[in-house]
């Protein structure tokens, strides 16, 4: 019987969600629903019910190891990898894949984002299992499709096709995989009905996703096929970077999975976000009775309705009179600005790094 491996990827910046998610410390390393756990815990706690804590792998980047150490004390330490540079999913899942093809030629694994917060888990990793256990004896490369609430121009689509064994069971075709439409084209497939959110999960057997790489991603395929004839105790830092520095910079989901045939979907009833922006965060944050979401100890609101505080719980704040906004702070930064820009933070960084020379 095949091992189930579980990837989680940890690499990212997470700009979107400045100032309180910032390069020296991105979001995947922090508590952003005030749970008492990081994203990265909560998911590493997730894939527990998956499969054994030597059987999963961390893949960061090399400023974020001591994070991933510090936040992840019973994983192996050999089970973190480390990226010296950002080259998108398609090398981190290129990397991962032959570190765990050493240790298990024949292993099924999932693939997940650290950063992804899900309200149901139960519901969630039954889903996994169930699209494990299809990968493990078919040539399907299965991801994990979520029910669309409204048009989202933020996620990657997928167009359900017929019923692989039966309905009940929740495993279809894909017709078609696209990346993040424009919002025309979000509320066709909304409105269509035969479309369902990427949840951005990916279970596959390893020899299914390495053909993939090697036909629909042949430059990364060579980059990382110097790696399965090197035993691990021999990949090195200079190879590493050697590799990273002559992989493009692209996406498994633009790569592989929009212009793959073998590719399977496995509907999940979980709640899910991927946290990519503030409104996120607040439609996914516990809401007063005047529609508050309140993430800070000490914050005090008074005649304010449909705000977003996110300050730091030793720090007081009194906020009074505010209708839809947003008071985010960390460190030396407190933005405050109308809660409908929560995609658009990442645009103040730029004007606050470039007068303060800081990220």
């Amino acid at each position: 019987m095949s091992e189930t491996y579980c990837v989680i990827m940890a690499g990212g910046r997470g700009s979107r969600l400045w100032p309180v998610s910032r390069s020296a410390k991105p979001k995947q390393f922090l508590d952003l629903i005030s749970v008492g756990r990081t994203m990265l815990q909560l998911t590493y706690d997730r894939m527990l019910s998956i499969c054994d804590p030597s059987h999963i792998i961390v893949v960061t980047n090399d400023d974020y190891i001591s994070f991933a150490i510090d936040q992840l004390p019973d994983l192996p330490r050999q089970n973190i990898l480390c990226e010296p540079s950002r080259r998108n999913t398609g090398p981190c899942i290129a990397f991962a894949t032959a570190y765990i093809k050493q240790h298990c030629p024949d292993a099924v694994m999932v693939v997940t984002p650290a950063d992804h917060y899900i309200t149901n888990d139960d519901v969630f990793t039954n889903s996994i299992k169930s699209a494990l256990d299809h990968a493990a004896k078919s040539d399907d490369l299965v991801t994990i499709g979520i029910t669309a609430s409204r048009p989202e121009t933020a996620f990657g689509y997928i167009q359900v096709g017929d019923p692989i064994y039966s309905k009940k069971q929740q495993l279809f075709h894909v017709k078609t995989f696209t990346e993040k439409p424009n919002e025309e084209m979000a509320k066709v497939f909304y409105d269509c009905g035969e479309f369902c959110w990427n949840s951005g999960v990916f279970c596959w057997n390893i020899n299914t996703i390495q053909d993939a790489i090697s036909k629909h991603m042949p430059s990364i395929k060579q980059q990382f096929e110097e790696l399965d004839n090197i035993p691990i105790s021999h990949w090195t830092a200079d190879v590493i970077n050697r590799i990273y520095e002559n992989c493009e910079q692209i996406s498994i989901d633009y790569g592989v999975m929009e212009k793959a045939q073998n590719v399977a979907v496995q509907l999940t009833r979980a709640t899910w976000s991927d946290l990519g922006a503030w409104d996120a965060i607040y439609e996914s944050g516990k809401k007063d009775n005047d529609d508050n979401v309140v993430m800070g100890d000490k914050a005090v609101l008074k005649n304010s309705e449909g705000c977003l505080v996110h300050v730091s719980p030793n720090k007081t704040f009194i906020i009074d009179g505010l209708k839809d906004f947003m008071i985010l702070e960390r460190g030396n930064v407190v933005l405050i600005c109308p809660r409908n820009n929560s995609r658009n933070t990442w645009n103040y960084s730029a004007d606050f790094a470039i007068k303060h020379n800081k990220k």
